[in-house]
């Protein structure tokens, strides 16, 4: 099998070849087709017509041989399993399809076209009409040669009535010449004799038109039958011998319709070559059908074999491409394909897919690279996260949870299962306010303080919620929780025992010398020394001391009071934009509005104080207006004479 499939790829024919043959094909053929023209020199010898008939039909089995010689070699190819021979075979069946059908489907419609088109020329309605023609114009022709025939009796008789004795009377023969010859179509009359010597004419001084009869036309005269002769198609000429006068013979010239006439014989001319063809039909038939099988066959096959060559050059660089793709897939990117082919289109496909694979691989490297970064960033990440005593949760734009830490569990009292694949707000009902107006603000961080209970403990928790945004567009929030609780206890614990330690400090100077001034008051009484005089300094320092007392206490009471105020020159109206901006940004649903004067104002004020003062008054008017339709506030700063 592979020594014959080794032969027949040797016996491969070129392109040149291939373009020679259907040079020559498409030359026998024509050559063949000249041969059957009507009137051919060449047909005359039928072995002219032989000889080409064999050469086309070497030219179509050597067409068959290539054919079959593909076909063999798509046999080998199916039964060894090549994977291009599928693809192959796939385009020889489409287009050996497309190429069959309209050739075998113009074969059967001009073979039976070609049949009932030689039949309708020799049966029925176009036989009768040259047939008919043919009659038609041979009566036609008949009785204009019959009416001369008459006319020419009738003149030899009137001029037989002029004779007398041999003798002619020549001006009562031309009265009776012309008075029938205006009474019919006769246009020229001559008296002649055998010499051709013209006697007398009628009608034509100049004798132009007067034709002398051979010897044999005199002979036919002699007989007395009148003798019809047509030079061309505007005249016809009748003879007649004049019985009276020996040697006497009359020419009667008759005007034709040369159109007419024309017509009439070129409808015997068609008749006769009708009736030719009519006696060889049955050989044109056969002759046709050979050559038409022919050509047929030839065309059915150069067809065939154009398939076959479209197939191939198709299939090739399609197989080449999946056979690459195959290693590609493999992880093999090496394996291109030759961007050389006879199609530009192709030529672009492949040149196209090898620039895809260099692609493909240039990419894959960046996104491995990319991956191992993503990889190392991801493990780096989670380590920290892990670390953190802060709960980190990531939120996508519908606040499902995607990925959140260990000290998320631990901070809020929840279990893995509860996290895993749900929704942060129904884990977190109560915290679904905060996270819709947070949603619809135009912050982007905003940051909040709970005391919940977890456990039956309280617990402060400080929340802050971060948006994630891209081409202004959320697309997920990140949520952190730090549990404040410790903290806020160590500060107070820390607070509370440095002012026990200052208390404590302040509390035990004052006490030494009230404790002093009491023993010496004791000792005076049980020694019944009292002076007035140091008793009452003793209990003037005493008082002192307890005053002091007093004012430490006070001083510890306003501990819990406004810090002393820091008067100085400042901004009032940033003050108030402070305080407004606060509110404003936190209430996008309330139409907030402030009227500050063009000129800044400064006045004298403690910043601090004020800042709060203000704060709570927009907090209060905030309050105030959110359970009414279309809330609205309005700040406006004035200055005034005098104040």
């Amino acid at each position: 099998m592979n020594n014959l499939s080794k032969f027949l790829k040797s016996i491969y024919i070129t392109k040149f070849s291939f373009y020679l043959l259907i040079i020559l094909i498409i030359l026998s053929f024509s050559i063949t087709f000249y041969l059957l023209l009507p009137n051919n020199q060449l047909v005359k010898d039928p072995i002219n017509l032989q000889y080409f008939l064999l050469v086309d039909v070497i030219l179509v089995l050597f067409l068959l041989s290539i054919i079959i010689r593909q076909i063999v070699l798509i046999f080998i190819y199916r039964k060894n399993n090549y994977d291009e021979s599928r693809l192959y075979v796939k385009f020889i069946n489409l287009f050996t399809a497309m190429a069959l059908g309209p050739a075998i489907g113009v074969v059967i419609i001009t073979s039976l076209f070609y049949n009932l088109e030689l039949r309708t020329w020799y049966v029925g309605a176009v036989k009768n009409a040259v047939v008919n023609s043919n009659i038609v114009a041979r009566d036609y022709e008949n009785e204009i040669q019959a009416e001369l025939i008459s006319d020419t009796e009738l003149i030899v008789r009137e001029i037989n009535k002029t004779i007398k004795n041999n003798q002619v009377k020549i001006d009562p023969m031309l009265n009776a010449l012309s008075e029938f010859i205006n009474l019919r179509t006769i246009a020229n009359i001559y008296i002649f004799n055998r010499q051709g010597e013209v006697l007398l004419s009628f009608k034509d001084e100049n004798i132009k038109n007067f034709t002398q009869p051979d010897q044999a036309t005199i002979k036919i005269l002699d007989k007395n039958i009148v003798h019809i002769f047509q030079q061309n198609n505007a005249s016809i000429s009748a003879y007649k011998k004049i019985i009276l006068l020996d040697n006497l013979y009359i020419q009667v010239n008759r005007d034709l319709n040369s159109n007419i006439w024309n017509h009439i014989n070129d409808t015997k001319r068609a008749y006769e070559i009708y009736t030719t063809k009519e006696e060889e039909s049955a050989g044109i038939q056969i002759t046709f059908a050979m050559i038409f099988v022919l050509f047929s066959v030839c065309f059915i096959l150069i067809a065939v074999l154009v398939g076959f060559n479209l197939a191939r050059r198709l299939s090739k660089p399609i197989s080449n491409l999946i056979e690459s793709a195959n290693e590609i897939s493999k992880g093999n990117f090496d394996a291109k394909v030759s961007e050389e082919d006879q199609f530009d289109e192709i030529k672009i496909l492949l040149s196209s897919y090898n620039k895809m694979i260099s692609e493909i691989q240039f990419k894959q490297t960046e996104i491995l690279s990319k991956s191992e970064e993503d990889e190392n960033k991801r493990i780096f990440i989670e380590a920290i996260l892990s670390l953190l005593t802060i709960g980190v949760i990531s939120l996508n734009q519908n606040f499902d949870i995607n990925l959140y830490n260990k000290s998320v569990i631990k901070i809020l009292g929840k279990k893995q299962s509860d996290l895993d694949n749900q929704n942060f707000i129904t884990v977190f009902p109560e915290w679904k306010d905060i996270m819709i107006n947070f949603e619809k603000s135009q912050r982007i961080i905003e940051t909040f303080q709970f005391e919940i209970h977890i456990n039956d403990n309280s617990r402060s928790l400080n929340l802050r919620i971060i948006k994630e945004i891209k081409d202004d567009i959320i697309n997920g929030y990140v949520v952190t929780i730090d549990d404040t609780t410790s903290l806020i206890l160590a500060e107070k614990h820390a607070a509370w025992s440095d002012i026990a330690k200052k208390i404590a400090h302040e509390v035990k100077n004052p006490l030494t010398p009230i404790k002093l001034s009491a023993e010496r008051i004791e000792k005076k009484i049980l020694n019944k020394s009292i002076n007035s005089d140091e008793v009452s300094l003793l209990t003037k320092t005493i008082s002192k001391q307890v005053d002091d007392i007093g004012k430490l206490i006070d001083e510890f009471s306003s501990f819990a009071r406004m810090p002393k105020a820091e008067v100085k020159l400042d901004n009032l109206s940033q003050a108030l934009q402070v305080s407004f901006d606060l509110y404003a940004n936190s209430y996008p649903k309330i139409n907030t509005k402030i009227e500050l004067p063009s000129k800044e104002i400064f006045y004298q004020f403690d910043n601090f104080q004020i800042t709060q003062a203000f704060t709570n008054i927009i907090k209060n008017a905030v309050e105030s207006v959110q359970t009414i339709p279309n809330p609205s506030i309005l700040v406006k700063l004035t200055e005034k004479e005098g104040f």
